[in-house]
């Protein structure tokens, strides 16, 4: 990440911050925010791809939407509804965000990886050995109501595991759809003494590839697409499309650094 796009996104974040550049002048808020204003004016669609990916700014990305809607007014396509929801996979695929094909996988890996879940395993497996131990002493009792008192135990023991459970599932599949970084080697692609992550094949991202954007189409509801309709007309709109994303940023991005360096 570009010291401007850090910039960017902790002045989204903070109520202030300068930048110290090894002694020179100080950027304050007022001048970085200045700047942001200008290019807002000048590259309102870059400005909008950069709040959308870094600052996940939703009505940024609404605003994304409506010019890509433009831009298909200019294409003779001939299933433009296709098209705009592969624009909108493009825009995700851009933010890093997972398609649908992606997010079981993902969800997979936040169950079993994530600091969440290996707290979870933990309680759990405690809660499955003190359950062990009351079900020893069941046999053991010499009254029936102290035989009801454990496995009255056991069952609030065995509730927490089920309440434990359904909670890291919603977590992992919330998480799934927020990033497509990787949660086995947290987006590194490595892990500590065991190399490359099997998990991601050492990318640290899970990148959509052509045949899961059109398997997307399918998991969204929108049914098959022809191998011709693909080939002629949805792939090369979808590849045009995110190319056009990610030139306008990047050009934004380059646009940013050079104005706050005229600041310094």
């Amino acid at each position: 990440m570009s010291r401007a796009i850090e910039l960017f996104v902790r002045m989204h974040e903070v109520r202030s911050v300068t930048a110290d550049e090894r002694g020179r002048q100080t950027l304050t808020g007022d001048i970085i925010l200045a700047v942001f204003g200008k290019l807002q004016h000048k590259m309102p669609l870059g400005m909008d791809l950069l709040m959308a990916k870094y600052v996940h700014d939703a009505p940024a990305a609404n605003r994304i939407i409506d010019v890509i809607a433009t831009w298909l007014n200019d294409e003779p396509l001939k299933r433009k509804d296709l098209a705009m929801a592969l624009s909108c996979v493009a825009l995700d695929v851009f933010c890093d965000k997972p398609v649908a094909s992606q997010k079981r996988q993902l969800a997979a890996l936040w169950r079993k990886y994530s600091d969440q879940a290996k707290r979870s395993n933990r309680l759990i497996k405690g809660w499955q050995v003190k359950i062990k131990q009351l079900q020893r002493n069941v046999y053991s009792c010499e009254t029936l109501a102290a035989e009801e008192r454990l496995l009255s135990a056991i069952n609030e023991l065995e509730a927490l595991i089920i309440k434990e459970r359904r909670r890291i599932d919603e977590y992992a599949q919330c998480q799934s759809l927020k990033s497509s970084t990787c949660p086995r080697c947290s987006g590194t692609g490595s892990i500590l003494n065991t190399g490359e992550c099997p998990s991601c094949n050492g990318h640290g991202l899970f990148v959509p590839s052509i045949d899961n954007i059109r398997q997307h189409l399918r998991h969204i509801g929108l049914g098959r697409v022809s191998d011709k309709l693909w080939e002629s007309e949805l792939k090369p709109w979808f590849e045009k499309s995110l190319g056009k994303l990610y030139v306008e940023s990047g050009e934004t991005g380059y646009e940013l650094s050079k104005e706050l360096s005229k600041q310094i």
